[in-house]
């Protein structure tokens, strides 16, 4: 009695075991054919698109020749490439204009600087001149500048303090001061 009941406990394991075992053959052959190891993927959906069963569950593929899926992969390849060189050449021709257009800032940018140094010496220049005038006599430096022209002369003005520069614009010659009042009257309108 005690055999039956030790055979009776083996059943249920060995029953276990065989479905374990059954499961992992079963697992194995679906991860072979879904990673298609062995390129039989095809192969075995078409054989599985015959039964009738599963003919609506599981469509079959063409079956290539292998040199036509080799020439058409190969002419992928190719499209593929050609794309690729497309690309290299649209990212050249970036790549030299952003060159160019950087060396076109940084030659405005220069000239930038050499415009504003320049400005700075004439300003400077400007400075200069105008403190000569206003360290002279009113009446010496309104008969140097009755001969400048009247844009000059108002530079040289502007750079004076105000009471140098009205007893210079006093010493000017009457038609000479007017005209010089008159363009500072009109620059005074254009500011806002």
């Amino acid at each position: 009695m005690q055999n039956q009941d030790t055979q009776v406990k083996k059943r249920p394991k060995r029953l276990l075991i065989i479905l374990i075992v059954l499961l992992l053959v079963i697992s194995g052959a679906v991860a072979i054919v879904y990673f298609n190891v062995g390129g039989n993927q095809t192969y075995l959906t078409n054989q599985l698109a015959k039964i009738p069963i599963l003919k609506g569950l599981v469509s079959s593929k063409p079956v290539l020749n292998k040199d036509e899926e080799i020439a058409r992969l190969t002419n992928q390849l190719k499209s593929k490439e050609e794309q690729i060189a497309s690309y290299e050449a649209k990212l050249k021709e970036k790549e030299d204009q952003i060159k160019t257009l950087k060396e076109e800032f940084d030659k405005v940018k220069n000239e930038n600087s050499i415009l504003k140094q320049q400005s700075q010496n004439r300003q400077t220049s400007l400075k200069d001149i105008a403190s000569y005038y206003q360290n002279m006599d009113p009446q010496n430096a309104a008969q140097i500048l009755n001969n400048m022209s009247d844009e000059d002369v108002i530079k040289i003005l502007s750079y004076m303090n105000k009471d140098s520069a009205s007893k210079i614009l006093e010493s000017l010659k009457a038609d000479k001061a007017a005209r010089i009042t008159n363009i500072l009257l009109k620059n005074a309108t254009m500011i806002p």
